[in-house]
């Protein structure tokens, strides 16, 4: 018999992870609920042993024809299941790659190693241990979002950003990630810095940096400076010195001259030759003090934008709306400001926030879920809740782009928004749903992107009792019984397949009861909201 309502460690896993499984909830139960949170904060760096050989098995296909324009690009056809190389390869590597083969390549090639890095991101969603870290790179991602719209090297770079620059600093220190961002290739071409001149500074980072990494729209000011500005948020005057103070901080990519030479690696770099000299004060403080300290400028507006007060509260507000919902509990953000502020020069400085907001208090295990999963953390969660096996494919770069939630893909840098609002909407559903109905049930053919047995995973005794298997599924799913009426209507639905599909193979069965029943539990309000 279901129980008719959830528990604590249900509501606190659903709010952190990718979807809670019955063996997740267990393990809280044995551990407790802080034990449980330390492990995953403190996470080794890097995959866990078993999904690290997990990507190291998986193989994608990449098919092409052969193409000859002699004198100009030619290649020979491809056929072939390759491993994931993308993934491992350094940033110079990755680099290098980029450029040769764009565009002297078919359209499939140039677009592997995107392919590959969403791939990577769908089965670490899924499958890694440390759930609060994937959480957490999601989150940030997210906070510092690119476009792979951009270009080939932003778009490839992203593989390092995501795995270098992102997840080892998902629980450190903001200002060091600041740091690390504002140097990494895909954020200085993304938002245009590698291109800044001293003649004419570019702004777009320095806008992005206050409006929307740091300080937050909330914050700015209008136009001018005065003596009040600097302790309550920034103008459109500290945005114009940051921007100097930003200018030289630039790539390897063989537009300028630097130290004498014209390399095309992607390293971050210093060009004295790209950078203006006039910076003058910013947020309060006097920039020309580091005239001609090279990056001393830019690390000094990272050092005022990480620490202003203001910063302090969009980041933890941001943070405690995507665990809790759009109205989250005041006190929860109280604790993480709290946190933010006097851990500031602490290298595990979010290690602290999460603490503040997981342990500190009673909050994450209270309350009704409110909060809407995403269309790809609806998928994600179904994947998780049926033991299915994610695939690597090019699917995971185009499937979920009609509802705008494919990895990497939000055009502009506010990055996706996390509302309810946004994300409850019968198109985003219908197509959501859609998903979720063929991914699991052969409905795509001969194409498989993810792999389950349903009726391996179903107790013996629900395989011919429909109410014993819809009871079953609802409870790996959900946890708790959905109304009498609900339970009824699936009831009778699994009863019809089952009867009608009798004499079919089990992998049939299997399926059509995923398509028909297992992929509708996950149209209740009850799963769609985490």
């Amino acid at each position: 018999m279901l129980p008719l309502q959830t528990t604590p460690e249900r509501i606190a896993l659903n709010r952190i992870t990718f979807g809670a499984r019955d063996f997740d909830i267990a393990n809280v139960k044995r551990m407790g609920w802080s034990a449980w949170v330390r492990e995953q904060l403190d996470a080794p760096r890097g995959d866990d042993p078993a999904l690290a050989a997990y990507l190291a098995a998986q193989r994608m296909h990449i098919e092409y024809p052969a193409y000859e324009n002699k004198p100009y690009y030619s290649w020979p056809a491809v056929n072939e299941d390759r491993p994931l190389n993308y993934l491992t390869m350094s940033s110079a590597q990755i680099w290098a790659k980029t450029l040769q083969i764009s565009p002297a390549a078919d359209y499939r090639e140039m677009a592997r190693a995107y392919n590959e890095l969403c791939s990577g991101v769908v089965i670490r969603a899924t499958h890694s241990r440390y759930q609060l870290r994937e959480f957490m790179a999601d989150f940030w991602l997210n906070h510092f979002s690119i476009s792979s719209a951009k270009d080939e090297q932003t778009k490839n770079a992203l593989i390092v950003f995501d795995r270098d620059v992102i997840r080892p600093n998902v629980f450190g220190n903001f200002r060091l990630m600041l740091e690390v961002v504002t140097t990494s290739a895909s954020m200085l071409k993304y938002l245009d810095n590698a291109d800044s001149e001293a003649n004419q500074p570019n702004e777009n980072y320095a806008r992005e940096l206050m409006e929307l990494h740091t300080l937050g729209r909330g914050a700015y000011l209008g136009k001018v400076s005065n003596a009040d500005t600097a302790a309550k948020g920034f103008t459109d005057e500290d945005i114009i010195q940051a921007s100097r103070a930003f200018s030289g901080w630039t790539l390897q990519q063989g537009t300028h001259f630097i130290n004498g030479k014209n390399e095309n690696t992607g390293v971050f770099a210093y060009n004295p030759n790209q950078h203006n000299y006039n910076a003058g004060f910013c947020l309060g403080f006097d920039l020309s003090f580091f005239k001609y300290a090279e990056v001393a400028q830019g690390l000094k507006v990272l050092d005022l934008v990480a620490t202003h007060p203001a910063t302090a509260q969009f980041v933890c507000t941001k943070l405690c709306r995507r665990i809790f919902g759009d109205a989250p509990p005041p006190a929860v953000i109280a604790r993480a400001v709290a946190a933010f502020s006097a851990k500031a020069d602490q290298p595990d400085q979010m290690k602290h926030v999460l603490n503040a907001i997981l342990l500190d208090g009673p909050e994450i295990s209270q309350g009704p879920a409110v909060k809407v999963r995403r269309p790809l953390e609806r998928i994600v969660a179904l994947a998780r809740a049926t033991d299915a096996k994610i695939l690597a494919n090019e699917y995971w770069a185009t499937a979920l782009r009609n509802v705008s939630d494919v990895p990497f893909s939000w055009p502009t840098p506010d990055g996706r928004p996390d509302t309810n609002e946004f994300w409850l909407n019968t198109a985003t559903n219908l197509e959501t749903w859609n998903q979720m109905q063929y991914l699991g049930a052969g409905l795509y053919g001969t194409t498989v992107y993810f792999t389950h047995d349903i009726l391996a995973q179903t107790p013996p005794e629900a395989i011919k009792s429909p109410s014993l298997f819809v009871e079953y599924w609802v409870g790996s799913i959900i946890g708790y019984a959905l109304s009498s009426e609900a339970m009824y209507a699936l009831t009778k639905t699994t009863e019809y397949y089952m009867s009608a599909l009798a004499s079919y193979p089990a992998k049939t069965i299997g399926e059509r009861l995923y398509s028909e029943v297992i992929a509708v539990i996950a149209t209740a309000p009850e799963f769609v909201n985490r």
